[in-house]
């Protein structure tokens, strides 16, 4: 009952009463109407747990309800209660909704349903887009919280689709197109005369609004909902508003509102093809489904041409959880995977870069599949995304641009790529960049795949390294961090020792130590490379 609560927002709905708490589950809803007072509850409502008094009278309710063996409902809505009424109800253990006296019930009734076929998909079920921004309410409100306004997505034809939350900041306007009233002829004539609806028409810029304090209207913009075409030739399908609040609007709104645009249009084209799986499609193109892909098909459900040049970007490490980073402030615990706000937050960042770009997860890690984009652009997006994780969620995370590639077909290999190296970086972090590509890994990737051989194969293992770190262990000596200093800073003692913040002439008698101790002759190259690889295994 909390969230649909939430969902709701003070603007239609506030809770009067709520003598089992808000953790009591809803999930069934029935409009009752003065025609069905006549019957005993159960055979009106069907044992629904939410009942919608439809043009009822408060008082008439209580004597419906309150009758020996009567199956009571967990909550009911109503229209100004009064504080007799709402006080019987809550004896009888009864949530009471507050609904303002100017809502639809119709309008009310499909908010419901929506909260509850949402709810219905369950903790971990894939929905549009698994993991990720899936819903039109949840779309509204990742906006409203990185943009600081109000938000509400309409239809084509001004139909309230969803909205965020509010408070007291919500203006007339606002108000009245969530109540599922037509908003004041003048406001609707001012907006009409000033461009602003066949802007949003005829543009897939955001379009301004000015505050009009004679009206009681604040400052907005809003921005068209178009097919995703990505030429901006798209059958218009609404328009999401954004009010201004208390505070002016983040710098990066317009960004965010195009990010936005282009993931209602896919939410809503998929409602019209519901069914249609958008996420299974991404993850078979990734190659979740086996090596065989069919271009032609995959680009025609994801509107991608077959032959258009493509790049993936795979993040890894997107975990909350800083007790597993590693000495680099990355983590290294892929195991958790993102959250799914994380992914919502990346889904928006992807999509106002690039309108025709699909996010979903596989297992621990994200991807974000980019058609005809170019490189370096690509990279930059990777990195403010990766930044942006940070900055939001206080987490770390690694991106891999892997491409350009022609063609959908290639989109596995990349993926493949990408994750090759996300996999090294857990072994060789000191020698992959956060943000990278695949050619820029190279090193780094075949060294953390030479090392991971290795540490699979212990009789590869010089086991002189072994007894000197297990001296170390015994004594507290740190003759094996030395020798790996010594050898990574290529013998430049004074650098190593820079390094280990010691005098170089302790570093020098450390490293004559490792070799009265096991015999390791560091001015042959080949034991050099060998004592160095096996100093990169995990202990």
């Amino acid at each position: 009952m909390g969230r649909l609560l939430l969902a709701l927002d003070a603007t239609l709905a506030s809770l009067a009463a709520a003598p089992r708490g808000l953790d009591v589950t809803i999930s069934s809803v029935a409009l009752i109407d003065p025609d069905d007072l006549h019957l005993p509850p159960h055979a009106s409502a069907r044992d629904a747990d939410l009942f919608l008094m439809v043009g009822v009278d408060p008082a008439d309710v209580v004597v419906w309800l309150d009758k020996p063996g009567v199956r009571l409902p967990v909550a009911v809505m109503l229209k100004s209660p009064p504080p007799e009424v709402v006080s019987r109800l809550d004896e009888l253990s009864v949530a009471v909704i507050d609904v303002d006296p100017h809502a639809r019930w119709e309008r009310i009734y499909r908010l419901v349903l929506r909260v509850l076929d949402a709810a219905a998909a369950a903790p971990g079920a894939e929905s549009m887009q698994a993991g990720s921004i899936g819903d039109l309410f949840e779309l509204a409100g990742e906006v409203a919280r990185r943009t600081g306004g109000l938000v509400s997505i309409e239809d084509a034809r001004s139909h309230v689709l969803a909205y965020s939350s509010a408070g007291d900041e919500a203006d007339e306007l606002r108000r009245l197109s969530i109540l599922g009233r037509e908003g004041p002829a003048e406001m609707l004539a001012w907006l009409r005369q000033w461009g602003v609806l066949d802007a949003l028409r005829t543009t897939d810029a955001p379009v301004p609004v000015a505050e009009r304090h004679e009206l009681g209207l604040r400052p907005r913009l809003a921005i068209s909902i178009r097919t995703p075409h990505g030429d901006g030739s798209g059958e218009f399908l609404g328009a999401i508003w954004l009010q201004q609040g208390r505070e002016p609007f983040a710098d990066n709104t317009s960004d965010i509102l195009r990010g936005a645009a282009a993931v209602a249009a896919r939410i809503i084209a998929r409602r019209r093809s519901a069914g249609s799986g958008h996420d299974d499609l991404v993850r078979r193109l990734l190659g979740a489904r086996g090596d065989t892909i069919d271009a032609t098909f995959l680009g025609t459900q994801l509107g991608m041409r077959p032959d258009a040049d493509m790049h993936v970007v795979a993040f890894g490490g997107l975990n909350s959880d800083s007790s597993n980073a590693s000495g680099t402030g990355w983590s290294k615990a892929f195991g958790t995977g993102p959250t799914p706000a994380m992914v919502s937050a990346l889904t928006l960042h992807a999509s106002a870069f690039s309108p025709l770009s699909v996010t979903t997860t596989l297992g621990p890690r994200a991807y974000v599949v980019l058609p005809d984009a170019e490189q370096e652009p690509t990279v930059a997006w990777a990195g403010s995304a990766v930044a942006a994780a940070r900055r939001q969620f206080g987490v770390d995370a690694r991106a891999v641009v892997a491409g350009p590639d022609a063609g959908l077909a290639s989109v596995h290999a990349l993926r493949t790529q990408g994750d090759r190296v996300l996999d090294a970086a857990q072994r060789e972090s000191d020698l992959i960049e956060p943000v990278t590509t695949v050619a820029a890994s190279t090193t780094g990737v075949l060294l953390g795949e030479i090392v991971a051989l290795i540490e699979d194969n212990p009789e590869l293992i010089d086991a002189r390294v072994l007894d000197l770190a297990q001296r170390d262990e015994e004594s507290g000596s740190d003759l094996t961090k030395s020798l790996r200093a010594y050898l990574d800073h290529f013998g430049d003692v004074r650098a190593a020792a820079d390094a280990l913040h010691v005098h170089p002439n302790t570093l020098r008698y450390r490293i004559r130590r490792v070799h009265e101790l096991t015999g390791i002759d560091l001015d042959d190259p080949a034991t050099r490379l060998v004592v160095a690889l096996t100093l990169r295994v995990p202990r």
